[in-house]
């Protein structure tokens, strides 16, 4: 899933009566872990939330469509679950100016997925997705943020038309920020995560102690050259676990990003390039994230190449891009087998927005996926996607939040890509359908 762009809302102790429970945990770490300082506290509370009805045209419940299910999808009148989101954050400021930042991420979903780490197998918990400590404004480094505990990457990338993290390094461990180095400015980090399930494998040679875990080693160079071009390195290690002994045991990920002024220099907005490769535990559906290599084919390799944006054309129109390509080799996730089949996928589709008053706004997406596998029996066709929506909101703009929409959807799949479509679609031989519903999203 898809991380959302989120406002900051900042509540000061001063300006805002906070309840007693909370006044007695920022006091309680004030005098346990700093007496001698004056620490000036601020409490900012984030969230997200989304929730809808999704059904077909047999007026039964319908799940998301779309050919990668280890991807994205186009969301828009295409979501069924419900997530929440909760990211409660303190801050303590030094008349030093050094200071620490305490944050939590609780989250909700309809179905717990096994990257959370889930435990009692009901799919209806609520997980701490992150709990961590950054600090800065230290006079030896007064740019760098240092951190440790689980958190999810500052250079974590989303699209949110396409619902989809293309650059996903999450779990727990420690790094720097904002480190100058002369030519750009550098993050490092090392990540270690492992998904449910895999957490109690023994390693293949029982003479290790511990537990396999993919170990990663994250260096982001930025704004490089003063330019929109950033750079990332990723290495990956991994002891080979009794369940996937054909598995690779190390890997590389490469990305590099280029941030355009405006929409590709053409109009108002913003856009950006990525292209990516990664082979071993990089590879497949790892690309560009960690935690999931283990179950490649051990030589599997894959490059991919994303294109992001969202132009404002006028003050009552814009309009959402997105599109990324992925070559694979070796491909065969979770298969066991030592080598894989050949992979191409792609996705490409547009999301207009047309503001009618400031309160009304009419959304469409366009959105078309494709695939081919180079396998017996393997898929080879493509689905597409139309939705119309009508949106309430309180501000005007792409962005704004909360929203309640309403909305239809049609969409049509090849024969020889229905072994990729929900079950739920395709059990008596359909391919296409009809889907309406209603949602709410909003972040604070």
């Amino acid at each position: 899933m898809a991380l959302e762009k989120v406002p900051t809302v900042t509540i000061r102790r001063n300006t805002m009566k906070l309840n007693k429970l909370t006044k007695g945990i920022i006091l309680g770490l004030v005098v346990t872990s700093a007496p001698a300082l004056a620490l000036e506290t601020a409490t900012e509370f984030h969230g997200y939330i989304k929730s809808g009805l999704l059904l077909n045209g047999d007026g039964t419940r319908s799940n998301s469509l779309g050919l990668f299910t280890s991807y994205g999808k186009f969301r828009l009148g295409n979501e069924q679950n419900t997530k929440i989101e909760l990211l409660p954050t303190f801050k303590f400021t030094t008349d030093e100016g050094t200071w620490a930042k305490v944050r939590t991420n609780l989250t909700h979903e309809t179905t717990c997925t096994a990257d959370w780490n889930c435990q009692d197998g009901d799919n209806h918990d609520i997980q701490f997705r992150e709990g961590y400590v950054e600090m800065g404004g230290f006079s030896f480094s007064p740019e760098s943020v240092f951190w440790a505990g689980k958190r999810y990457s500052s250079s974590n990338t989303s699209n949110h038309q396409y619902d989809w993290e293309y650059i996903q390094y999450n779990g727990t461990g420690g790094g720097v920020d904002k480190v100058d180095v002369g030519f750009a400015k550098m993050d490092v980090g090392v990540y270690a995560f492992t998904p449910s399930g895999e957490n109690s494998a023994n390693p293949d040679d029982s003479s290790t102690q511990g537990y396999p875990e993919d170990i990663s080693l994250n260096v982001w160079f930025k704004k490089i050259a003063d330019s929109g071009l950033d750079f990332q390195v990723v290495g990956h290690t991994m002891e080979k676990s009794s369940l996937r002994q054909n598995g690779p045991t190390s890997g590389l990920g490469l990305t590099a990003v280029y941030n355009f002024d405006g929409f590709y220099g053409l109009t108002n907005g913003y856009s950006r390039i990525t292209a990516q490769y990664g082979e071993g535990l990089a590879a497949g559906d790892s690309v560009g994230k960690n935690g999931w290599g283990f179950g490649n084919a051990k030589d599997a390799k894959s490059a991919r190449i994303v294109f992001d944006g969202l132009a404002n054309l006028s003050e009552s129109w814009e309009l959402s891009t997105f599109a990324f390509y992925q070559s694979d080799s070796d491909y065969a996730p979770w298969a066991g087998t030592k080598t894989g089949a050949d992979r191409d996928i792609y996705a490409i589709g547009v999301r207009p927005h047309n503001q009618i008053t400031k309160n009304f706004a009419m959304q469409y997406e366009l959105g078309y996926e494709h695939i081919k596998e180079d396998v017996a029996d393997g898929a080879d066709g493509g689905f597409y996607k139309a939705t119309i929506a009508p949106t309430l909101m309180l501000e005007t703009g792409f962005w704004a939040r909360p929203q309640i929409r309403a909305f239809v959807t049609y969409a049509k799949w090849d024969d020889e890509a229905a072994s990729k479509i929900d079950s739920g679609y395709t059990r008596n031989g359909d391919t296409d359908t009809l889907n309406f519903g209603v949602q709410a999203e909003v972040w604070f």
